[in-house]
């Protein structure tokens, strides 16, 4: 409970470099973010970025630390390359997670990560929006969870200043909440499979549906730190 004032801070200097951010070190991730960028629009790739940066401003605040605690590499990759699966090219009778937890293990393997980095990887993806599962899972996962639930509004108010300043300037939200619920409706389509009732993706088709076609979703997100 005392670690998060200086905690936050000292991330906040780790992350900004010159008024900008830093990525990483080495060449994995550098290369999942040449892929989300090849796969996704603008304002999904922002998003998966942020969201890197947000779980790692929840893991200071959980008095975490990378190597000790969690795998930096593992959490970048499994944040940027989450929503890959609503722009894979085939979609089959799977939910948009599936496709890009397979994809983002796919990409691990190659690149050379340990099974088991792939396969925390796959959890992260496959699990990002299943609320109260993802938590109690690897770090890696939890994070991954936490720092794209904070994308849109969750827990926010522990973002400093500077770096929120940073994150809306240099990854502009572009009206996300929208747009990615547009894509995952798309995604669905008419497949029960690809949006099980209980699921994201079924909540968000049937409020899309119905007046006044604005999801509990985008409202959150529009009440929240970020706006929409």
């Amino acid at each position: 409970m005392t670690t998060r004032a200086p905690l936050l801070p000292a991330l906040q200097d780790e992350l900004l470099d010159a008024g900008g951010l830093v990525l990483p070190p080495g060449g994995v991730p550098r290369a999942a973010l040449a892929l989300a960028r090849h796969l996704e629009p603008d304002y999904l790739l922002h998003h998966s970025v942020r969201s890197w940066v947000l779980a790692r401003v929840a893991a200071a605040a959980r008095g975490w630390h990378v190597r000790a605690d969690f795998d930096d590499e593992v959490l970048f990759v499994a944040c940027v390359l989450h929503d890959t699966g609503l722009h894979v090219p085939s979609r089959g009778d799977r939910r948009f997670e599936v496709e890009g937890a397979d994809l983002a293990r796919s990409f691990a393997i190659d690149q050379g990560l340990p099974q088991r980095a792939a396969d925390t990887v796959w959890d992260a993806v496959a699990l990002h929006t299943s609320v109260g599962i993802a938590e109690h899972k690897q770090p890696e996962v939890a994070l991954a969870r936490a720092g794209i639930a904070m994308d849109f509004g969750a827990g926010a108010e522990v973002v400093p200043g500077e770096l929120a300043s940073v994150l809306v300037t240099q990854l502009p939200r572009l009206d996300l909440s929208r747009r990615i619920v547009d894509a995952i409706v798309a995604h669905a389509g008419d497949s029960e499979v690809r949006a099980p009732a209980a699921s994201l993706p079924g909540l968000l088709v049937r409020e899309r549906r119905e007046p006044p076609h604005v999801t509990t979703m985008e409202r959150a997100a529009a009440a929240g730190r970020w706006g929409a």
